[in-house]
């Protein structure tokens, strides 16, 4: 019998080109050249970025601002705020051992009071300067000694300062007696002031028994010079240590108590500070 169904025809195999069949086979070898250069093109441009970043970074950075360091100028003025604070705390701890002493009309025009008998107030005033200079520098303190005018008091700093004086010889009425004590309170330091005139008055009274007065002191009257002339950081008081008339007896025979009574004073104001 016949097969009733037509064959198909076999289909023929396709031929690829000889010259395709190469290229393919081209470019499938260079395939891992292409991608192994990728690669390495790669590397170098992530290096070389991570390199500008990391540049600007280091360019940016500041350790001083980082880590808080000052800088050289920084160093160099703390340096010398120091230097001077200590120079100023030296200056200081060595005026706080200095104590002014004045013997009032010393070397002036004016020798102060001049009694009958040749008495003259300077003289008194002189003697017992020194006489409390000496108890003074005998106990350790560094003591300065004035006249009444002496260029070394225009802005003398002290721990303490005391000018001395002494009262009336009138004949007729006679003046009374006792000291007197008086300061300015135009000082920078009107409480020291006022602390010293206490210690002296009461230290000044017990030695020599004599009755007390204050006085405030205007500083702008032209017979109390020192307050002006001193700086506005010293104390100072004016004492008056007795008539030379009614108490001259204490002032010139027993000038060793008052003497003490003086330096009792001065050495109660400096423990009290």
């Amino acid at each position: 019998m016949e097969n009733p169904l037509p064959e198909e025809p076999l289909e023929e195999p396709i031929e690829t080109p000889k010259d395709e069949a190469a290229d393919d086979a081209g470019d499938e070898s260079d395939s891992p050249r292409r991608q192994s250069s990728y690669t390495v093109m790669n590397g170098v441009q992530t290096v070389v970025s991570i390199a500008l970043v990391m540049a600007t970074l280091l360019t940016l950075w500041n350790p001083r601002k980082v880590f808080n360091t000052p800088s050289l100028a920084a160093l160099v003025e703390a340096g010398a705020t120091e230097s001077a604070l200590k120079a100023e705390e030296k200056a200081k701890d060595e005026r706080s051992q200095h104590i002014g002493i004045l013997a009032g009309h010393l070397e002036d025009s004016n020798p102060g009071e001049v009694c009958q008998d040749g008495t003259v107030e300077s003289d008194i005033n002189e003697a017992i300067a020194t006489l409390v200079s000496q108890k003074l520098e005998d106990l350790g303190y560094i003591v300065d000694e004035f006249p009444e005018y002496d260029l070394e008091l225009l802005n003398y700093e002290g721990a303490a300062f005391i000018a001395l004086y002494t009262g009336s010889c009138a004949e007729n009425p006679l003046p009374p007696s006792g000291f007197s004590i008086g300061g300015s309170y135009s000082a920078q330091n009107p409480e020291l002031v006022d602390q010293l005139a206490t210690c002296l008055a009461q230290e000044y009274q017990q030695a020599t028994g004599l009755p007390f007065t204050y006085e405030v002191i205007n500083a702008e009257d032209t017979s109390y010079h020192i307050f002006r002339d001193i700086s506005v950081n010293t104390p100072a008081v004016r004492l008056e240590m007795g008539s030379l008339k009614t108490d001259r007896a204490i002032l010139t025979n027993h000038s060793d108590q008052v003497t003490e009574g003086i330096v009792a004073g001065i050495q109660c104001f400096l423990n009290a500070e």
